[in-house]
């Protein structure tokens, strides 16, 4: 029977909803425990012998592990992060390889918003100094008549824009791959970077992780940003170059940040970022609602069994 590999977490914890139907498509489904956020290469090239569909997590997609699949049809990436994947190697060896698009870019963005609103107000450590029993009274920052800039206007960036506009913000947007009249009324595309960092109260990061991307924000892109600016990244944790963001923290050259993700994950016990109040921490957890879940694994199941034939 042709095997399907599951090592999505998310996904394994929705198979019992779509076990019959791939069972019904003459697939044996294996879903093994992951040994931490995701499986390597080489954990996963010991599995692959008879695999002929995965739906993978955020494990290390390289040339390795596809030349360890010589049955290898079709690579579901669940979710939208495609950067995990050696494309190259994919179209090498025949791999049509896919990720679950428009799927949770409310969600992502409901998330953005909330460091927003905590880096904004300071909730956070309000809840930290009542815990401990103080009772503090900082003043907060109104959203509504505040700029935000967003890098990227996919499915998140644009989900984003739609709810700060609902609170009464303006927006403006980076993305050198989407044209104005794709934009939504009220929110104005700027042709530099620099322009929108400049220019920001909020900077949010919703742009993939591909070459051009990776340390979009250096140290130089830092120093550009308002001094009472914070930045929030709802995307990938290497589209900043956190080094230069800690300097950034420690210097005061901006106010804080808000980060889901990171360069190494889960976020290393010596990390500086642990040490700073104006730093809300969260855990590349953005998309994970039961809804988004949800959605997602039927999306990521829909795919598999059209690309292995088995459309509807």
């Amino acid at each position: 029977m042709p095997k399907v590999l599951v090592t999505c977490a998310q996904m394994q914890a929705e198979l019992p909803v779509h076990a019959e139907r791939l069972r019904a498509a003459g697939l044996e489904v294996e879903a093994p425990p992951l040994p931490g956020q995701q499986f390597s290469s080489a954990q996963l090239s010991k599995m692959m012998t008879d695999v002929v569909g995965m739906i993978a997590g955020d494990d290390e997609l390289d040339r390795a592990f596809f030349r360890a699949s010589p049955k290898l049809q079709a690579l579901i990436r669940w979710g939208i992060g495609m950067d995990s994947v050696d494309h190259a190697a994919a179209r090498d060896h025949g791999v049509a390889v896919c990720n679950t698009p428009a799927v949770f870019g409310g969600e992502v963005a409901d998330s953005a918003l909330t460091y927003m609103l905590m880096l904004a107000r300071r909730h956070h450590m309000i809840d930290q100094a009542v815990r401990s029993g103080s009772w503090p009274k900082y003043e907060g920052l109104s959203l509504s008549g505040e700029t935000v800039g967003i890098v990227g206007q996919g499915d998140i960036g644009a989900a984003v824009a739609s709810r700060a506009l609902g609170f009464g913000m303006s927006v403006m947007a980076f993305d050198p791959y989407v044209a104005s009249e794709r934009l939504a009324p009220g929110v104005g595309l700027v042709e530099s970077i620099n322009d929108l960092l400049a220019s920001s109260r909020f900077v949010v990061l919703t742009c993939p992780l591909t070459p051009e991307t990776r340390h979009l924000i250096d140290a130089d892109a830092l120093k550009g940003m308002r001094r009472d600016s914070f930045l929030i990244n709802v995307a990938r944790g290497p589209v900043v170059d956190e080094l230069a963001l800690v300097e950034a923290l420690d210097a005061g050259q901006i106010a804080g940040a808000g980060l889901d993700v990171f360069e190494v994950e889960p976020l290393p016990d010596n990390s500086p970022l642990r040490g700073f109040d104006s730093v809300i921490l969260g855990a590349h957890n953005g998309s994970n609602t039961r809804q988004g879940v949800a959605r997602a694994s039927q999306r990521a199941v829909d795919l598999l069994l059209e690309r292995l034939g088995h459309g509807s």
